[in-house]
């Protein structure tokens, strides 16, 4: 029972290094790549961002984002505190301060040449992506969207994180040229904000690489055993019909990774030289043999050593 509850605890302390690790580094990219050229970072950055240039280019109001940001995030913590779990909440509050923290005191100087906006969009969003994947690798968030999904989730069915998401970054794009009267700049705020989004898809979900295959041979069984005991695979079989020919045909489905997909064209190859087989790609597989679905996964959720795997799960169509 102690041992568990200690691993629970480290588990906590890790996810809230993780959190402060993002958070950093997208403070880093906030200041140093983006804001100091003036190409809006995504979400509710973005807005605090536009906010507090344009108070200090035509007002000489001099307020940083960050309290921008923090006021705001603060006011929406508190709204939606009572939806969120107690480590969620925890791990919240961790992000929008740290972010708040950082936007604030990453101020130094790479020496990097500020009149590449290209350059600075495109490393910007990378290491924004980056440190918003650690914050979510971490279970925490920074505020803005998610939040106010919960506060109006039930009132605007509509209104889930993706499509605020969607919405707060076009208003900041929108908002970024009215503010700052330049196209260019509103371009490079929309490059930015894409580059962020695929790098932080890739942090989360993993470059798996992963690859789903569908195999039409009428030698099924004897491809489908090559599978599992070579590569360790599952592999699923389903009836379909031929329009032109009106046969009946048994269709094999296979996930593999980039690296078994050579050796599973080399299997059907040598069964079958005639058979038909396609792939799609895959953006994440979870479960056997893939991802794990949960953070700490069970035994019966590692890939099985081949000699433990069954050599037929093809499902037997009615007669």
């Amino acid at each position: 029972m102690e041992k568990i509850y200690s691993k629970k605890i480290l588990k906590y302390i890790f996810d809230a290094l993780l959190v402060i690790l993002g958070t950093f580094l997208m403070g880093v990219a906030f200041n140093v790549f983006l804001n100091a050229n003036k190409i809006s970072p995504s979400g509710f950055a973005g807005l605090c961002a536009i906010i507090s240039n344009v108070l200090a280019d035509n007002f000489n109001v001099h307020i940083s984002a960050s309290i921008f940001y923090l006021a705001i995030n603060g006011v929406l913590f508190f709204l939606s505190l009572k939806k969120m779990g107690i480590n969620f909440a925890i791990n919240s509050a961790i992000g929008v301060i740290g972010y708040s923290v950082f936007m604030e005191i990453c101020n130094f100087n790479l020496g990097l040449d500020s009149s590449d906006l290209l350059l600075c969009a495109i490393y910007g969003g990378v290491l924004m992506g980056i440190g918003l994947g650690f914050v979510f690798r971490g279970h925490g968030s920074t505020g803005g969207s998610d939040m106010l999904a919960n506060i109006l989730g039930k009132k605007f069915k509509f209104l889930t994180v993706g499509n605020l998401v969607l919405i707060v970054d076009a208003i900041v794009l929108i908002l970024s040229f009215i503010a700052y009267k330049n196209l260019t700049l509103s371009l490079y705020s929309l490059i930015a904000i894409w580059v962020m989004t695929k790098v932080a898809d890739v942090i989360v979900a993993g470059v798996q690489g992963v690859r789903a295959y569908y195999i039409i041979s009428p030698n099924f069984e004897q491809i489908s055993s090559d599978i599992m005991q070579t590569l360790g695979r599952g592999v699923t079989g389903f009836e379909a019909e031929g329009m032109y020919t009106k046969q009946d045909h048994r269709v094999l489905m296979t996930v593999v990774t980039r690296a078994e997909a050579v050796k599973l064209r080399q299997i059907v190859s040598n069964i079958d030289k005639n058979a038909f087989m396609y792939s799609t790609p895959i953006s994440e597989a979870m479960g056997y043999g893939f991802l794990p679905l949960t953070d700490e996964p069970k035994k019966h959720n590692k890939r099985k050593n081949k000699k433990e795997v069954k050599t037929e799960i093809i499902d037997e169509s009615e007669e």
